[in-house]
């Protein structure tokens, strides 16, 4: 094939597959790779791949032309968010007990004030929250 004939083969909606795979070969950047499949499929020299390969560089290289390249994006971001949002979930609990029921870590501190209250409330009956230091908000228990 030659030079046009070669781009409207990955261009063409028969050839999807062998299109979609090249998007990818770009966004690796992958020159040797990307040469390679266009003489696989095309039968062409190495001139005529290494124009081919320069053309789909140009033209889908950059994440705005690239479907590929902006779903790598997307993923990286939404992976990156992910991480910062558990970092911020173990700071929050980073210096909380864990429960030895759930082994959450979403735990509060008992309070004087909470424990003197429960007994001003109900009396003798509240001798099991006073005898406790900590609170799980998953569970409910406290320990």
């Amino acid at each position: 094939m030659n030079y046009e004939e070669a781009i409207q083969y990955f261009e063409s909606s028969a050839h999807l597959c062998d299109f979609v795979d090249m998007l990818g070969i770009i966004s690796d950047d992958d020159q040797q790779k990307g040469v390679e499949v266009v003489q696989k499929q095309t039968a062409c020299d190495n001139d005529t791949a290494n124009l081919v390969w320069d053309y789909f560089k140009r033209e889908y290289g950059t994440k705005e032309n690239n479907p590929i390249m902006q779903a790598r994006e997307n993923f990286s971001k939404e992976q990156a968010l992910e991480e910062h949002r558990q970092r911020a979930e173990e700071y929050k609990y980073r210096n909380n007990a864990e429960c030895p029921y759930c082994h959450s870590k979403n735990t509060k501190k008992i309070s004087g004030f909470s424990k003197a209250g429960s007994v001003a409330l109900f009396g003798v009956f509240a001798m099991g929250k006073v005898s406790k230091q900590w609170h799980c908000n998953q569970c409910k228990s406290d320990f």
